[in-house]
């Protein structure tokens, strides 16, 4: 097993999420969420903005995220695991090939300590694996793979060789030293050394010295070279070169453990672990959440939606939608008051389909479907980056990258598009924009203040194209906010009112000033 992500071999597993999809849905909230660690979460980046193509590796690794939300002992297990197999990253890395230039014992010392912590990674996972009720087939493989390691006749052998080094190494407990000062007390030469069967308190242990005489200065977070260890060294490296011969034979018995079979597991047990980590502090939270039924024969139908975010937030009186894509009905014209909860919901939408698409679970009771192959975003951008184009050359540039990337697999979401333009002009580009997208059959979510729009409905639904266009809206009652989403014509009046009333510039509330 080389890779715990993908249960494919094909070349095309994955498809890039946008860079402004990624930002317009919040997703880096979530991922800070999930890790606190930011080399963690630079892992979690790279992982979650590479989305399945392939169905078979959607249900994989959701598969892998049930096992280790149901064994929480195994979770454990794995993220000390993880530590260790960071230790034997190490190992692989540029910074010890570097290392090894330095001599040939000191490189069989450090071969001779990731041998020994490969040994105790290969057991404690394949211990924790083999006492855990697994149903998923990527963890299943993982620990009949680790068994087939563990029951070879020569991985038996492994351990005890190495405990026999390290009591040869270990004969001698303590070193009794002579050491020279000059008159400004640095030291000049060391001298005496008589080796000792007993431990005399000491800050160094011998392969500290054998290794090299590095160490971090306890005042700055620096390497400093220590006189005393360095003066040392010669005389250890002599001590210990008579064990050089019993190291690199023992180096070379088990040379055929290649420790990439766990190296290659890191980023994705990293995921696992955080994914299972989050959903179970939402639970434990009160925070519904639930699996995808992943199915390839319709669009996502999702009941009692909530975004992620809100829970991230902590908010605990959150208002559920449910909401469902088909074949008849792919283009949604969205109004409804400032503050109504129109961003939250088409957020909302975007992660619950990125997170079952990358075999997690959901913020939802229930999603059926297939997640969207591609979801492409255009929210409001910053003023400072449009000095190039103006605020809607922009949006023309981004949204012509747009269309030209969608296709009838492809949730686009719209967040005031044209707002920067007249009423009239931003009703005309927003209709082409409708109309082309209605022909390609793609899924639109339209979240706009141009009522004008959502009226005009059914001349659009006049076009040819896939599926019919619908007016939703953010429900108010008593003038406020309920933040469920329903079917309706736009109220024009009853928005312009709740801004209105909101900033203080009714005409009653005007008078009273």
């Amino acid at each position: 097993m080389t890779d715990i992500l993908y249960r494919t071999d094909s070349a095309d597993r994955f498809r890039e999420l946008p860079g402004e999809t990624f930002k317009d849905i919040a997703l880096s909230e979530v991922i800070g969420f999930m890790a606190s660690d930011q080399e963690d979460q630079g892992i979690l980046k790279d992982i979650m903005t590479k989305i399945p193509t392939d169905i078979s590796d959607m249900k994989y690794r959701q598969d892998i995220v049930k096992d280790l939300m149901a064994n929480q002992d195994l979770c454990k297990a794995i993220k000390e695991s993880i530590s260790s197999i960071k230790v034997l990253r190490y190992y692989g890395s540029g910074q010890k090939r570097l290392h090894d230039r330095d001599n040939s014992l000191s490189s069989l010392l450090e071969e001779l300590r990731e041998l020994k912590v490969w040994v105790e990674v290969v057991e404690k996972l394949y211990t924790a694996l083999s006492g855990s009720d697994l149903k998923s087939k990527g963890l299943t493989g993982l620990r009949d793979q680790l068994k087939v390691i563990s029951e070879d006749e020569e991985f038996k052998s492994v351990k005890p060789d190495i405990q026999k080094i390290h009591e040869d190494l270990s004969a001698a407990k303590g070193a009794v030293v002579g050491v020279t000062f000059t008159a400004d007390m640095d030291i000049e030469s060391v001298s005496a050394i008589e080796f000792v069967d007993y431990k005399p308190r000491s800050t160094y242990t011998i392969m500290d010295i054998a290794v090299g005489s590095k160490i971090r200065n306890p005042f700055n977070d620096y390497k400093y070279q220590d006189p005393l260890l360095t003066a040392m060294t010669p005389f250890m490296k002599k001590h210990l070169w008579k064990h050089y011969g019993e190291i690199r034979h023992l180096i070379r018995k088990h040379s055929k453990y290649d420790s990439r079979i766990l190296t290659n597991l890191y980023n994705g047990l990293v995921f696992y672990l955080s994914v299972a980590n989050m959903g179970r502090r939402l639970k434990d939270s009160g925070y519904v959440i639930s699996f995808p039924e992943i199915d390839s024969g319709k669009a996502p139908e999702v009941k009692g939606l909530y975004n992620i975010r809100l829970a991230v937030a902590g908010e605990k009186e959150i208002v559920k939608n449910d909401f469902s894509f088909t074949d008849d009905e792919r283009i949604f014209i969205l109004t409804g008051p400032n503050r109504g909860g129109k961003t939250i919901l088409e957020q909302g939408l975007g992660l619950v389909s990125v997170m079952a698409s990358l075999g997690m679970f959901v913020t939802a009771d229930s999603f059926n479907g297939l997640p969207f192959g591609k979801i492409l975003t255009h929210f409001p951008i910053d003023e400072n980056l449009t000095i190039n184009y103006g605020r809607l050359g922009e949006e023309a540039v981004r949204i012509k990258e747009m269309v030209k990337e969608a296709d009838d697999n492809t949730l686009l979401l719209f967040n005031e598009s044209f707002s920067t333009t007249s009423s009239a002009d931003a009703l005309y580009l927003a209709k082409d924009l409708i109309h082309i997208l209605k022909e390609k059959g793609s899924y639109v979510i339209f979240n706009t203040h141009i009522h004008e729009l959502a009226t005009d409905i059914p001349e659009m639904n006049e076009w040819e194209g896939r599926g019919r266009i619908v007016s939703i809206v953010m429900e108010m009652k008593d003038n406020k906010s309920t933040f469920k989403v329903k079917r309706s014509e736009p109220d024009t009046s009853s928005y312009a009112r709740n801004i209105a009333e909101k900033y203080g510039i009714t005409y009653e509330q005007m008078k009273e000033l």
